[in-house]
C-alpha cells in the first residue's frame, strides 16, 4: 500500500504538481479541497524547500499547474451527487 501525503494548501499542491509529482487524488472535505500525493523522500525534500523559501520553479509551469488545480476545485464544488471525490490516478 502506498503511503500518501495530503495537503489543503493550494499553492503547495500547485508547486508539487509543477515539480513533477503526480496528483493521486483530490477530495472535498468540509468545503476544503484536499490534494493527495505519494509520499516519498523526494516529495518531503521538495516540501521542505518550498517552506524554506529555497525552491525554484518555472513560472509558466507553475501557472499551468495552478489553473489545472483550480479546475479540479471548481469541478468538486459543482458536483451535485453525493460523491465529491475526484481521482486522477488509482492507487493500490
Amino acid at each position: 500500500m502506498t503511503k500518501t501525503y495530503q495537503s489543503k494548501d493550494f499553492y503547495l499542491a500547485s508547486f508539487l504538481v509543477a515539480s513533477g509529482f503526480p496528483l493521486l487524488a483530490s477530495s472535498k472535505v468540509a468545503g476544503l479541497t484536499i490534494f493527495e500525493f505519494e509520499e516519498t523522500p523526494k516529495l518531503t525534500n521538495s516540501i521542505t524547500s518550498y517552506y524554506n523559501f529555497s525552491a525554484t520553479i518555472n513560472p509558466i509551469i507553475l501557472g499551468n499547474s495552478m489553473r489545472s488545480l483550480k479546475s479540479i476545485i471548481h469541478a468538486n464544488s459543482n458536483s451535485y451527487g453525493t460523491d465529491q471525490n475526484h481521482t486522477t490516478k488509482e492507487r493500490n
